[in-house]
């Protein structure tokens, strides 16, 4: 029996440091500045599968040490 491959995707989307009160006066962006960059991430990323880990800008966000198994599709 041979069981078909499944193409999934899962997006991470890390938003940085955002002016909130949890995030203090600080953060370089409001919610409200902070808000179209992250969406744009997802938006920009529709016929992308595998899973993804990436800022607000779509960089890749830095989290796996065994590379092999990050970069292998789902």
């Amino acid at each position: 029996m041979e069981v078909p491959r499944i193409f999934a995707r899962l997006l991470l989307t890390a938003p940085g440091w955002i002016r909130t009160g949890l995030g203090g006066d600080d953060g370089p962006y409001t919610v409200e500045e902070s808000i179209p960059l992250i969406v744009d991430v997802p938006l920009s990323h529709l016929d992308n599968k595998g899973l993804a880990y990436l800022d607000r800008f779509g960089e890749p966000v830095p989290w796996c040490p065994e590379k092999p198994l990050c970069a292998a599709p789902l």
